[in-house]
């Protein structure tokens, strides 16, 4: 009896080691469950679907623009970077302002007969209507002398139906200075003139405007269209 008492004592305190020992393993394979199984239920190849899916709502473009600029300068050198320019804007300006700039004096030193009118329309005796005169007109007569309005360089030396005979004068910015109504030009095309300088005299007035009698007609244009001489006298 004591043998037998003996061996179940035993057999109980064994048994007790042993289920100890199946928890501890239990609780070992439930954590290496959760570290090894779980991770690698999501496969490489699922990853990479779900991490180069494309969302065909965006296009490129409009990724792009969600991209914030970035500045390759820092913040003191771009600082100064615009500073340089603004100096270099401030000191280019004077030079275009006075490239820009022509002044005209009046070609005769007699009276204005018909002033300049884009806007406001007066009465043309030759043609009989009313029409805007967009030049200004000195009286004079024959062989009074035409004169440079301004430097620059003869355009032309020619005549025709409407303005009779003429010339023409090229000026800086696309200025020309138109002078009708002449004879016994002193220049011919190509040359150099100054403001002031005699260029022809006064002949028989344009045949658009014959019924004034004798009379420059002298007009500026500034690419082709007719300026206000009065304005850069």
């Amino acid at each position: 009896m004591k043998r037998t008492n003996g061996g179940a004592q035993w057999w109980s305190e064994d048994k007790s080691f042993y289920v100890v020992l199946l928890l501890c393993l239990a609780a070992i394979a439930v954590a290496a469950y959760l570290l090894f199984a779980v991770p690698s239920g999501t496969t490489d190849e699922t990853m990479q679907a779900e991490e180069y899916q494309a969302d065909d709502s965006v296009t490129a473009s409009e990724a792009l623009e969600r991209i914030p600029a970035m500045d390759p300068q820092p913040a003191e050198k771009q600082q100064e970077s615009e500073t340089q320019t603004e100096e270099a804007e401030q000191t280019e300006q004077p030079v275009q302002q006075t490239a820009a700039a022509l002044t005209v004096a009046p070609p005769m030193d007699s009276e204005v007969t018909q002033d300049f009118s884009q806007d406001t329309l007066t009465y043309n005796e030759t043609t009989g209507d009313w029409r805007t005169h967009e030049a200004i007109d000195y009286a004079g007569k024959k062989g009074d002398a035409v004169q440079a309005a301004a430097d620059g360089t003869v355009l032309a030396v020619g005549e025709d139906a409407v303005l009779g005979k003429y010339l023409t004068i090229s000026h800086v910015q696309g200025f020309t200075s138109l002078y009708a109504g002449i004879t016994d030009p002193t220049v011919s095309e190509g040359d150099s003139v100054t403001q002031g300088q005699k260029i022809a005299v006064l002949g028989d007035p344009m045949p658009l405007e014959e019924k004034q009698g004798v009379h420059l007609h002298f007009a500026i244009l500034a690419d082709g269209e007719e300026k206000n001489p009065n304005q850069l006298y």
